[in-house]
């Protein structure tokens, strides 16, 4: 069985709400989490605009979520603007993995739309293949989503409406805190849930020193996706094969163990 993780020191970049269960289970696995978010997240400011597009969402289309952000702002927006939920009692709903398909459903609403492996271009794939170019996609997402959904879907012939829910917001303030862990030798991880919390950690670290400062750290990427991010400034590290915080532990765990070997 693989090691626990040893009293490791690991930050956690991503937003403070979604770092309370992170740590948890570090500590539970035996590390030691050190939270330091860096970005946070607050309600878009186009409402007007939002508010159309949500007017224009007819029975049969299709709703699309690519995180649990979007899912929560989205119910949120339509509890303050009074706009009741069995307006979508007909529409098909689809999620880019199992936390979001959960939190749609406990709203109330089966999720029929799930990819096997939870990026972007797989939902498009199914979403292509269980709805029809008649059904309208309205994308319910954050400000800095990356843009292929749309594209992938639009190339395949469907109608595509995009509605920014929520802003991602970076953290720059936290830079120092970060350098003097490094300096000090305090971080043996540092986890990255989301290319957002890549590109946040290289704004607040900006014109410092990171290649000396990151000797002897090791970047945990929560996927594919986000691991290129992080190689495209220059950067290597592990990836996880399954994209959760669950599988980011285990990914640390096998580290661990192979560095024993």
């Amino acid at each position: 069985m693989a090691p626990d993780l040893s009293g490791k020191k690991i930050l956690i970049t991503r937003e403070h709400t979604q770092a309370t269960t992170f740590a948890e289970k570090i500590k539970n696995a035996g590390g030691v989490p050190i939270v330091t978010p860096l970005i946070r997240f607050e309600k878009a400011k186009n409402e007007k605009q939002n508010r159309e597009i949500i007017g224009r969402i007819r029975p049969k289309d299709c709703l699309v979520f690519t995180s649990t952000n979007g899912v929560a702002y989205f119910f949120d927006f339509l509890t303050e603007h009074k706009i009741h939920i069995s307006k979508f009692s007909d529409c098909t709903f689809a999620a880019v993995g199992r936390k979001t398909k959960k939190l749609i459903e406990d709203r109330g609403f089966p999720v029929t739309i799930i990819p096997k492996e939870y990026v972007a271009e797989q939902l498009a794939e199914e979403i292509a293949a269980k709805t029809g170019t008649e059904q309208h996609i309205f994308l319910f997402r954050g400000n800095l989503a990356r843009e292929i959904l749309i594209r992938k879907l639009t190339q395949k012939g469907f109608s595509v409406t995009d509605a920014a829910l929520y802003e991602t917001i970076h953290n720059v303030k936290d830079g120092q805190t970060i350098e003097r862990l490094l300096k000090q030798n305090e971080l043996d991880y540092i986890t990255f849930t989301s290319s957002s919390t890549v590109d946040a950690f290289m704004k607040v670290m900006k014109n410092r020193d990171l290649d000396s400062l990151l000797y002897g750290v090791t970047l945990v990427s929560i996927g594919p996706i986000t691991h290129q991010t992080l190689s495209n400034y220059g950067f290597n590290g592990i990836v996880c094969n399954t994209y959760t915080i669950d599988a980011m532990i285990n990914r640390m765990r096998t580290h661990i163990q192979s560095e024993r070997k």
